[in-house]
């Protein structure tokens, strides 16, 4: 089927954010013709400093946007841009990793799973005083609720026959997506990187130097020196009897030794994600944040644009944002997120009144808003 090519700005309605390269490229693997391979086509606004890449998903024409620099205040001030140049978005998806709570509800996230956003809680907002920090928790600074459109795909992702199909459509881009990109000369950088690479460390036992040699590590249980920082679990000779004991992951093992390659597929998650500038290395303080605000992923951009935009924040679980974090799992788990990005947009529709129509099981659902159009 040939699709017409847009002629203006005002003919997208959909946008990705990326807030790394890693994740931008992932997700360019999964956008099916591109708009513009030689030129900015489509321009933009005065003053918009934001360079954008536009393409397809099925009949969604999607405009795609690398920030500049990580943080939500780069989020923020791109975001402004990206409506002033793109005023008809009606969903924008700040997509890539993230740093996982490994523990929602009792159930185990591995890395890679993908985790999709039922609210942001701005979680570095506060006040410092001696010996703790307390965050503002009014009316006034917590972040707002989704707008009402994107409840309703959050609605009609989480019914059970939308996310088997969501999960079973992911698991089959993410292969599709792998087998191009290996021959295409990628070797096995999207590859699912090992159950035996999926290492969560008890969440008190920290990534440091334990020998008597170095006077940093040993000032005090959480001193860390800058070389630690660096260094491999095999460097510092983790301990493999401080790692925490999950039965999923023990199942993925089974299924791999069975040659069942399932073992791979993402887990699909949804719930609150922490976002702040500062970067989750810490797997006590993870833990007491998420329990506290029951929050189950933290990453760095999402309160820069989640009141600017009608947004969904879809991010893989680069790791569990405590001192043994690596960038091992990165490539993969932004293919992850790419994956279900590009499979939740294959089943939107537009409806004249603002609403979404979303496709399940050859029938449709309806979820109309009440809101009105963004203009």
């Amino acid at each position: 089927m040939v699709f017409p090519r847009p002629s203006r700005r005002e003919c997208f309605e959909i946008a990705f954010i990326c807030a790394l390269e890693v994740e931008f490229e992932a997700l360019c693997l999964v956008i099916e013709e591109f708009w513009d391979q030689e030129e900015n086509t489509y321009g933009k606004a005065q003053g918009d400093a934001n360079n954008y890449r536009a393409g397809r998903i099925g009949k969604h024409n999607i405009v795609l946007l690398l920030l500049s620099r990580i943080g939500k205040v780069s989020a923020a001030n791109a975001a402004s841009s990206l409506h002033a140049s793109f005023p008809r978005l009606r969903l924008v998806a700040l997509v890539g990793g993230c740093a996982a709570a490994p523990r929602s509800k009792h159930a185990d996230i591995l890395l890679g799973d993908v985790i999709i956003s039922t609210g942001v809680v701005q979680y570095d907002l506060g006040t410092k005083h001696p010996g703790r920090f307390a965050r503002k928790n009014n009316i006034k600074s917590n972040l707002s609720k989704p707008r009402k459109e994107i409840e309703n795909i959050l609605a009609a992702l989480q019914v059970s026959a939308m996310r088997d199909r969501l999960t079973a459509r992911t698991a089959s881009l993410l292969l599709d997506l792998q087998t191009s990109t290996a021959r295409l000369g990628y070797g096995a950088k999207y590859q699912y990187p090992g159950i035996r690479e999926d290492r969560l460390f008890e969440a008190n036992y920290p990534h440091k130097h334990r020998n008597k040699h170095c006077i940093i590590c040993n000032e005090s249980p959480n001193a860390v020196c800058e070389t630690a920082l660096r260094a491999s679990c095999e460097e510092l000779q983790c301990q493999s009897h401080q790692l925490v004991y999950r039965k999923r992951l023990e199942e993925k093992l089974s299924s791999c030794q069975k040659g069942d390659i399932s073992h791979q597929d993402p887990a699909i998650w949804f719930g609150t994600f922490g976002s702040g500038d500062t970067v989750m290395r810490s797997g006590q303080d993870r833990d007491t944040l998420a329990s506290e605000e029951n929050m189950i992923a933290f990453e760095m951009e999402a309160a820069g644009i989640w009141e600017e935009l009608p947004s969904i924040v879809i991010k893989g679980a680069f790791d569990y944002g405590d001192s043994h974090k690596n960038k091992r799992w990165q490539a993969f788990a932004s293919a992850t997120a790419a994956c279900v990005t590009r499979a939740i947009v294959e089943q939107l529709a537009w409806t004249d009144r603002g609403g979404v129509t979303m496709f399940t099981q050859g029938r449709v659902n309806k979820y109309l808003a009440s809101a009105t159009k963004i203009d």
